[in-house]
């Protein structure tokens, strides 16, 4: 029998079968030679590479899949964990109290800290209106996804701006006020309203 043909058989099979047989693999593996051996590690290293990878695509799509469905219901939100100011200035929040949320007809905007009281009992303020002139377009070139509104409260005239990533469920947000030159930025990720992890504080009118 030619060994050598042999242990590259072994091997071979080894690694269709995802190492099943590990305890044959690892024997066949002790007769190789030091160059061999480096050359399996390094293709078991890279198999491995290749499947997190994968991993790491397929549920990327499952929350861009997600997130699409959510916007076509009009039931999402975008959980922030940064604000940017008109400025570029940037700051870390917790995701579960500053959000911008999207029930049907109805827009919900939350600001808020844990250190603090505020007016809405989180450390903010929490403000909602009726939406308006919605609009949803799909870039097909690069997969990004726009949504815009008008939302009007007896608190809150806006005009809000949702730029969903291509990929994954990561997403910008621009609300512009429209008798101010005020605007506020907010990146987080996009969540269905039942898969949402949002404490919603006081509106006060």
């Amino acid at each position: 029998m030619n060994t050598t043909v042999f242990k590259n058989c072994i091997i071979a099979l080894s690694l269709i079968l995802g190492f099943s047989l590990s305890s044959y693999a690892q024997e066949a593996e002790s007769t190789l030679s030091k160059k061999e051996q480096k050359a399996l590690k390094k293709e078991q290293k890279k198999k491995a590479k290749e499947e997190k990878k994968a991993q790491a695509e397929a549920f990327e799509k499952l929350q861009h899949d997600q997130a699409l469905a959510a916007i076509d219901s009009q039931q999402f939100v975008l959980e922030a964990n940064q604000l940017y100011d008109r400025r570029g200035r940037t700051v870390n929040v917790q995701s579960n109290i500053n959000f911008i949320k999207v029930q049907k007809d109805v827009g919900t905007l939350q600001i808020g800290s844990a250190n603090l009281v505020g007016w809405n009992g989180v450390g903010g303020i929490t403000v909602d209106g009726r939406i308006s002139d919605w609009k949803v377009k799909k870039d097909d070139k690069n997969g990004r996804t726009t949504v815009s509104f008008n939302i009007m409260g007896s608190m809150l005239v806006a005009r809000v701006i949702y730029d969903l990533d291509g990929t994954g469920n990561y997403c910008n947000v621009r609300i512009d006020g429209v008798f101010s030159a005020r605007q506020l930025k907010m990146r987080g990720i996009l969540v269905p309203n039942n898969m949402s992890s949002t404490y919603e504080g006081m509106i006060r009118y």
